[in-house]
């Protein structure tokens, strides 16, 4: 599809251009015969004709007129050279330039195929499991029990169909109205300790230590203080969910004098090299032999969906078996 277009693109472009600079060779031939041929050589003639002294003899004339010959068929042979290296130079470029216009809408679709593809993937599981308890639950009479299991079960992969729509549903909402967020001064700090305790259920489940190594002074950027929220969330979700039972946990800030530098580690089972990569795409998900908890592999891309529209930045540090940095970089003013 996009070679099809590209070419046609290289065709259409090398065709004006063509056009153009020929129009153009052709009118400056045109315009040189006509000032430096015919009108120079006039303009001798009646110098001659008044001339009473017949300085311009015949053979003057002559000269004078081979003279002009020779110059517009060196300027005609100079504009014929030019034109035929732009007959390949010209096709050449355009067959560039369309690549480079073409490119990143070429792989905006494919995201925009792969993201769909994935998203319907990942929606017919939870709706087929939730069918298949249904059929179970019709099949015969249970007992209170029973009933209670599937309900149970069912409502299980309601919550997860429920959080993995509102995931698309704020990706989407980022990608388009990312530019036009309203920016108001947002504390780090008092963010962090609030996603903290909303998580203290799961940390404590989990028998998990939380060092907090906090700057002299609170951290205090320009930002959306709900995405922000959002962004530390999914980043302390997965130190949560990664980390073995009974691990640690350091969330350490640092104050520079242009932004604020937030970094979330812990001891778990790390990221490989060549996931660290990938790690921040829609759907990836790193192996699940390594993971207690199932997820959609949406929370690093939110994250780093939110980082981006807050002109930050957001890296990876990692080993296998000795745990995984991620560090925020915020400016303090967009």
């Amino acid at each position: 599809m996009y070679t099809k277009a590209r070419l046609k693109l290289t065709i259409f472009y090398s065709f004006m251009f063509f056009v153009l600079f020929w129009s153009l060779s052709t009118g400056l031939f045109f315009w040189f015969k006509q000032s430096l041929g015919e009108g120079y050589i006039t303009k001798v003639k009646e110098i001659q004709q008044t001339d009473q002294q017949n300085v311009f003899d015949e053979q003057h004339r002559s000269v004078v007129i081979t003279a002009g010959g020779l110059a517009l068929n060196q300027l005609y042979d100079t504009l014929l050279f030019l034109n035929e290296i732009l007959l390949i130079i010209i096709p050449i470029c355009s067959w560039y330039l369309t690549g480079k216009t073409l490119n990143p809408i070429q792989r905006s679709n494919e995201k925009q195929r792969q993201f769909v593809s994935d998203a319907s993937h990942e929606l017919k599981t939870p709706l087929s499991i939730i069918s298949g308890e249904m059929e179970i639950a019709l099949k015969k009479t249970r007992s209170v029990g029973e009933y209670k299991k599937i309900i149970v079960s069912t409502k299980e992969e309601i919550n997860r169909l429920s959080k993995l729509v509102q995931n698309l549903l704020f990706l989407a909402k980022n990608d388009y109205y990312g530019k036009q967020i309203v920016f108001l001064e947002a504390d780090i700090t008092d963010i962090i300790n609030s996603v903290i305790h909303e998580f203290r259920n799961k940390i404590l489940e989990k028998k998990l230590n939380v060092h907090l190594l906090p700057a002299k002074e609170n951290l205090v950027v320009r930002g959306h203080e709900s995405m922000l929220r959002t962004l530390f969330s999914n980043l302390l979700d997965n130190a949560i969910k990664y980390s073995r039972r009974k691990g640690d946990i350091w969330i350490k800030f640092k104050n520079t004098k242009y932004q604020a530098i937030i970094s979330i580690k812990d001891n778990g089972v790390g990221i490989s090299r060549e996931e660290q990569d990938k790690i921040f795409g829609r759907f990836y998900r790193v192996d699940a032999s390594r993971s207690e908890s199932k997820g959609f592999g949406l929370g690093l891309a939110i994250a780093r969906s939110i980082v981006e529209s807050h002109k930050g930045k957001i890296t990876i540090s990692s080993s296998i078996n000795k745990g995984a940095t991620f560090q925020v970089y915020l400016p303090k003013k967009i």
